[in-house]
């Protein structure tokens, strides 16, 4: 039995180009950005981690990893990509420990840790 078989792994994929790619066509048609997107991934997956599937699946934001946000995005009635909330910013976000620099849509936090 092979535990650890270097051809199925698939650790350390890093979706920060796919994330950011997103963000960048935010007011655009949807059918053009996921077929873009698909054609360039190993899976479909990454993609709904950002944008939700249907109203229950909204967020304002979703962490990627360990440090890492990014806004949540949705399909909205005229078929383009939007963010759920679209006023909030890396001002707005706290950090949830002093020894990670958290980034928010790739700027850091402004804000420092807090223990209160």
């Amino acid at each position: 039995m092979h535990l650890n078989n270097q051809g199925d792994s698939r650790r350390g994929l890093d979706y920060t180009p796919l994330f950011k790619f997103l963000l960048s066509r935010v007011g655009d048609d949807w059918d053009v950005i996921y077929s873009e997107a698909v054609a360039r991934l190993d899976k479909i997956e990454p993609i709904f981690w950002m944008v939700a599937k249907n109203e229950a699946e909204k967020k304002p934001f979703f962490r990627a990893g360990e440090s890492a946000f990014f806004s949540g995005l949705f399909v909205d009635a005229e078929n383009k990509l939007s963010m759920v909330d679209p006023n909030l910013g890396f001002e707005d976000m706290e950090p949830s420990c002093s020894c990670c620099t958290h980034t928010f849509n790739g700027i850091k936090f402004l804000r420092p840790f807090s223990t209160n």
